[in-house]
């Protein structure tokens, strides 16, 4: 049944298929959403920024066929796709677009970045069982918190504006000596603070960076809780 009044659903379906697909803005969403407290949770599909069939009653409407392949049936059956007990989401949001099969051969592709995500994840306690600490930006625009948890601590930075933006952020967990060290960046780039104890922090529009707080000599995708 679908209600005006639900977070997550208004009277046209679910919210993602009623914008046009922006890999920026879906990437940054899902970077929130595994830096936040609690249990990250995806619907199957919403790693590629799969749609909805709003034309369906009901829940109806987000059981759609898997979008394997950009191939008529989607790679999901061979079978002819009128037979198919729910149909296809058709336009920017099918298969022709959005498929396991592109997407897992882009490295820039909300898939493979849904793999960094948790890879990152699961390799930082911080993130998943760690305290939670807001950090003074001075943007509206731009949420930063800090997650610690053992001896390791994880600064994760999202800008929600559509343009880019720059903060300085004062970071108590780092002392002196130390830096922030990007867990998303496979060149593992280093922030070091200013000589005011700031460090800046650049974002593109609807950008994220999880930054990981250490010594120049530590490895920052070690396993940093116990």
């Amino acid at each position: 049944m679908r209600t005006p009044s639900s977070r997550r659903l208004t009277p046209e379906g679910f919210r993602a298929p009623n914008i046009p697909p922006d890999a920026c803005v879906e990437q940054g969403e899902r970077a929130v959403l595994f830096t936040l407290p609690g249990t990250p949770v995806l619907f199957y599909g919403e790693e590629l920024g799969m749609g909805e069939n709003l034309a369906a009653e009901g829940r109806q409407a987000v059981r759609t066929p898997m979008q394997w392949t950009p191939e008529k049936g989607a790679g999901f059956s061979t079978a002819s796709p009128d037979t198919l007990p729910n149909p296809l989401v058709d336009g920017a949001f099918g298969p022709r677009k959005i498929n396991v099969y592109e997407q897992s051969r882009d490295p820039d592709s909300l898939l493979s970045r849904m793999r960094s995500f948790i890879e990152r994840y699961r390799g930082s306690p911080e993130l998943a069982w760690g305290g939670y600490r807001l950090v003074e930006t001075g943007e509206q625009a731009v949420l930063a918190h800090v997650c610690r948890a053992g001896d390791g601590t994880v600064l994760a930075v999202h800008n929600f504006a559509d343009r880019p933006l720059t903060v300085r952020l004062e970071i108590h967990e780092a002392g002196a000596g130390e830096q922030l060290t990007d867990l998303l960046d496979e060149k593992h780039t280093a922030l070091k603070a200013s000589e005011d104890d700031l460090f800046r922090v650049d974002l593109p529009a609807y950008g994220y960076r999880w930054l990981r707080v250490g010594t120049p000599a530590d490895d920052p995708e070690r396993v940093a809780c116990g």
